[in-house]
């Protein structure tokens, strides 16, 4: 391959035009075609195999000549040594395109082998014949983007049935009012009840937005003890309305690094959801200690419990078990999720034990913070 390979020229413009990882590329070529001094390949060479798109050389018969790391990866190459032949059907389709109308070719691709995997691929035909192909791994983009759209549409969901409640209650308020002030009263009793569910719900929204942003998360030694406590006490008018016995067994001054507001809505939503689920007359029990430099934290009910099958999708957002009883008792499907999402921030995680009718137990773990002992003034420590 001589040295004087170019990207073909379409319209007096260059077809390399914002693919610098291409022109690495036939940089490495170059420096194949014969040049003594290897230094700038070896250079090169340790760029590409530290970028993350993928950046494949192939000939006129589309056997591939170079590849970085990152297109080994992608399409299952365990070695440097290349194989005849590029293993995509669909990249070796989208090459043969390429060089037959010394075109520019990008297409969005879909691999099974070695992982399924969606990529955007982009031929570009060189002069001397051959092509550089260059691929970059959409697949997380693209799950981000399906989880961004499946939430707005639930969110969008759960906000449009309290609203449409409150607008109905509203209008029949308005011709009760008069006639039949005890229909009347009843309806703004009910309109009441839908507008805390809606506040409710607005605000585990902006919680999870808080959330989504942990750089906004002021991490320093919280007092774990505290949080739990001050948190059991707000929600024990609650329990005590519904005739719920609500207890503690904290273990003194645990101490976790972490954001005490974060920490305190955790807790808040194991309370909640273990107050909302249990029956009149039940019990929850918070209990906390330490074991392995970590923190546990259980919230305990004798509620109605919780299936296998629906265990393993409880910490999604806006999932519910029962979706008409959730919404009857002012769920809004969003509290798990939120438990989840702060764990996982503070390096711990979050599991569920339960059984149908037999009460759920809800268990937090995270790290103890570290504390930090200053010298003493004599320089020898503690």
């Amino acid at each position: 391959m001589g040295s004087t390979m170019k990207p073909k020229r379409q319209g007096g413009s260059t077809s390399l035009a914002g693919l610098p990882l291409a022109l690495l590329a036939l940089s490495i070529a170059r420096s194949d075609a014969g040049t003594p001094d290897v230094g700038p390949r070896d250079q090169i060479w340790q760029i590409l195999d530290h970028l993350d798109e993928g950046v494949m050389l192939v000939d006129e018969s589309l056997r591939p000549l170079l590849a970085n790391e990152a297109a080994r990866s992608m399409l299952g190459l365990r070695s440097r040594t290349l194989p005849q032949r590029i293993p995509s059907e669909e990249i070796v389709r989208l090459a043969a395109r390429s060089l037959d109308y010394a075109q520019v070719q990008e297409e969005t691709i879909d691999l099974w082998f070695p992982a399924r995997s969606t990529l955007k691929v982009r031929l570009v035909p060189l002069e001397n014949g051959g092509a550089v192909v260059t691929m970059r791994d959409m697949t997380e983009e693209l799950l981000a983007q399906r989880v961004r759209k499946e939430f707005v549409s639930h969110a969008s969901h759960e906000l449009k049935s309290p609203v449409a409640s409150m607008q109905a209650l509203s209008e029949a308020i308005g011709k009760a009012v008069v006639d039949d002030p005890e229909t009347a009263a009843r309806f703004a009793t009910r309109l009441a009840t839908e507008s805390e569910r809606l506040g409710r719900l607005v605000a585990d929204l902006l919680d999870l937005s808080r959330l989504e942003d942990p750089g906004r998360a002021a991490l320093e030694p919280a007092d774990l003890t505290e949080i739990a406590r001050s948190e059991v006490e707000t929600y024990r008018p609650q329990a005590t309305a519904k005739r719920i016995d609500i207890s503690m067994r904290l273990e003194p001054d645990v101490r976790v690094l972490g954001d005490g507001q974060q920490l305190g809505s955790m807790i808040r939503n194991l309370l909640d959801n273990a107050i909302r689920y249990t029956s009149e007359d039940g019990h929850v029990v918070v209990q906390l200690a330490t074991a392995d430099a970590r923190a546990e934290l259980e919230v305990a009910d004798d509620g109605m419990g919780i299936s296998r099958e629906a265990q393993a999708r409880i910490f999604e957002r806006f999932y519910r078990v029962d979706r008409a009883r959730s919404r009857d008792r002012g769920g809004t499907g969003l509290g798990l999720a939120i438990v989840k999402h702060v764990a996982e921030l503070h390096g711990g995680t979050v599991a569920v034990r339960s059984d149908l009718g037999q009460g759920s137990v809800f268990v937090v773990s995270l790290p103890l913070a570290i504390e930090d002992h200053p010298p003493a003034e004599d320089g020898t420590g503690p």
